[in-house]
């Protein structure tokens, strides 16, 4: 009886791990009319059976009726660290600071398969900003947060029409690439300037994991020369 419990709790364990965040947060999220779902930050524990958790941050918009008007409220959130298994660990790691879900007022919608820069969905949008001197777009005063999630990076005419040709054909974009390197996303260096304690952490888990690599094929090739030399006898 005992193996029985032992087994039903790891079963649950394992249910409740293998339920992706994305699709759990979105399905409460589509009762705002806007929101957009960030990966903002990610955590891994332990070596010998890591331990993965990925933490979201939100920005819902809600309408409201202020000074006898109707608006639009934003409001900022983070969600708790939320337990997933590797492999769901794997599939937002390299999105940090990138929206991997969004809808807009319009009713469009995009998934992580379209993830994006935040903000980006409202750039070349006159209800939210302009066109701006030397090709930038500005956000109006109210909008500011949208450039706060941005971590204060223009967007460029040209920059914009490359995220909507990659929207539209259903493919991620990380901002444009300078010296073989992305703007946005876990490797960014936008995300490098916003986040530096993850890129840090990120930077290191790297360096830790190619150590390990290394150590293990100088410990094969170690042994395939001993054993070449021992049949060469």
């Amino acid at each position: 009886m005992a193996w029985r419990v032992a087994a039903l709790a790891l079963w649950g364990l394992i249910a409740c791990g293998s339920k992706d965040p994305v699709w759990e947060l979105t399905r409460d999220l589509d009762r705002y009319p806007e929101y957009s779902l960030i990966v903002d930050d990610t955590r891994v524990e332990g070596s010998f059976f890591p331990d993965y958790a990925l933490r979201f941050q939100v920005l819902t918009a809600s309408g409201q009726r202020v000074a006898g008007r109707d608006t639009i409220v934003y409001e900022e959130r983070r969600t708790d660290w939320m337990e997933v298994r590797e492999e769901t660990f794997y599939r937002y790691e390299k999105y940090v600071g990138m929206v991997v879900a969004s809808k807009s007022l319009d009713g469009r919608r995009t998934g992580t398969s379209q993830a994006h820069p935040p903000g980006y969905q409202y750039v070349g949008n006159p209800q939210y900003g302009f066109w701006g001197g030397g090709g930038f777009w500005q956000f109006y005063g109210q909008y500011a947060l949208m450039s706060h999630l941005m971590g204060g990076w223009g967007v460029g005419r040209g920059d914009w029409e490359d995220y909507r040709r990659n929207r539209e054909r259903g493919r991620p974009y990380y901002g444009p690439t300078k010296g073989g390197r992305p703007t946005f996303g876990s490797r960014g260096s936008q995300t490098q300037k916003t986040r530096p304690q993850f890129y840090q952490r990120q930077q290191s888990r790297r360096q830790a994991f190619s150590g390990q690599v290394k150590n293990r094929m100088g410990r094969t090739t170690s042994g395939w020369g001993r054993g070449s030399s021992r049949f060469g006898k």
